[in-house]
C-alpha cells in the first residue's frame, strides 16, 4: 500500500496525463455511460454536456455518479487506472466559468474556437455550443488501480461522503 500523500501524487499525475473519463450514470435502474473530456482541480473533475444529453437528464434524477480513466492496455499486468465515486453538479455555461474554459483550452487547444468562434461553425454546432454547460464531478471516492505493484492492485482514498 501506498502512504496517501504518495498515493495523491499519483493519482493527480494520473489525472493530468489523461485526457477522457468514463462517466457512469444511471436513471430509474437504467445504466448509461458516456466518454467526455475532463480537466482538473486537485480532485475535482470538470466536463462539459448538454443538460439535453442522456446523461445530463440522469444527472437531474441522481446526481452519483461513477467514473473511469484508463488507457487501452493489451496486458493485464500493465494495466492502470482510476475507478472514481461521486456527485455531479452543473456550474453554469462557458461564459459563467471562464476559469474552466481556459483550463480547457489549455489542456485541449481545439476548444479555443469551440468556445470562442462557434458561429464559424456549422448551424447545427454552433447551436449545440449554445447549450453546453459546465458540470463538477465531486469525487468522495478514488480506487488506484496498477497490476504492476500485483495483479488486481488496489489504492483507496476516502475523500468525502457520496
Amino acid at each position: 500500500m501506498m502512504k496517501e500523500k504518495k498515493l495523491e501524487e499519483v493519482i493527480l499525475e494520473y489525472l493530468k496525463e489523461h485526457n477522457a473519463m468514463s462517466l457512469a450514470t444511471a436513471s430509474n435502474g437504467r445504466p448509461h455511460a458516456a466518454s467526455v473530456f475532463y480537466v482538473n482541480d486537485g480532485f475535482d473533475l470538470y466536463f462539459m454536456s448538454s443538460p439535453s444529453s442522456r446523461h445530463g437528464k440522469n444527472f437531474a434524477n441522481n446526481d452519483r455518479v461513477s467514473v473511469t480513466i484508463n488507457e487501452d492496455y493489451c496486458r493485464w499486468a500493465d494495466i492502470k487506472g482510476l475507478q472514481l465515486e461521486g456527485k455531479v453538479e452543473m456550474v453554469g455555461g462557458l461564459l459563467d466559468n471562464g476559469e474552466i474554459a481556459t483550463a480547457f483550452v489549455s489542456k485541449f487547444p481545439d476548444a479555443r474556437d469551440f468556445f470562442k468562434n462557434p458561429g464559424d461553425m456549422a448551424d447545427l454546432i454552433a447551436d449545440k455550443v449554445a447549450k453546453v454547460r459546465f458540470y463538477k464531478f465531486r469525487v468522495a471516492k478514488i480506487c488506484y488501480i496498477d497490476n504492476s505493484l500485483g495483479f488486481g492492485h488496489k489504492d483507496v482514498i476516502e475523500l468525502g461522503k457520496s
